[in-house]
């Protein structure tokens, strides 16, 4: 049997496109930065693009168009990018209309990603804490990627050790500050008591 390949796949490009999916796959990434660089479009023009680069090694950076970023900032309720840092995003091919014709773009799902995250970051480069921004350590007996695991799985976002104490406080600042049961006033009250 013979295995269907587009073509846009011979071409190696720098950048995710739809045809690097396979039918009905999705595509989960770990943020790991935003920035303007300048892209080469298939004519060979040079334009300035918003272009997110992912911690996972297998992904390639994904051009940000104004509907993905839209998903994003509300998916993690804030337009920073510094914010997004961290931060998962799963990614999926829908058809949309564009230039009159009806074509396959990759989407953000409108979900946040549970689940563990599959961080391989390249060699080399360090994974971020999302709040810090400082290189994850080792902790305890939690390597990078388990730690990493662990923090965006329980706080939905990467973090390295001192800022996951920090989010554990201020969950549980949260959860106490929660409404309490109201009770009927005690019977054994003190009122008309001098």
């Amino acid at each position: 049997m013979t295995e269907h390949v587009h073509w846009k796949k011979l071409t190696n490009p720098d950048y995710i496109g739809a045809y690097a999916f396979e039918h009905n796959e999705e595509k989960t990434g770990t943020i790991c930065e935003v920035k303007q660089e300048m892209v080469a479009g298939a004519d060979g023009k040079k334009e300035s693009c918003t272009v997110i680069h992912f911690t996972e090694r297998d992904l390639k950076p994904l051009i940000l168009n104004r509907t993905n970023a839209k998903m994003i900032t509300k998916l993690y309720k804030t337009g920073f990018i510094d914010e997004w840092v961290g931060k998962r995003i799963t990614m999926v091919v829908r058809q949309v209309k564009a230039f009159g014709d009806v074509v396959d773009a990759v989407r953000i799902k409108p979900e946040i990603p549970r689940g563990p995250v599959k961080t391989s970051p390249e060699p080399g480069k360090p994974v971020l804490c999302a709040d810090c921004r400082m290189p994850l350590r080792p902790f305890a007996n939690m390597g990078v990627t388990q730690l990493a695991e662990y923090t965006a799985k329980q706080y939905g976002r990467t973090l390295c050790a001192d800022c996951a104490s920090k989010a554990k406080a201020a969950q549980a600042v949260a959860e106490s500050k929660e409404p309490a049961e109201t009770t009927a006033p005690d019977s054994t009250s003190q009122d008309g008591e001098d």
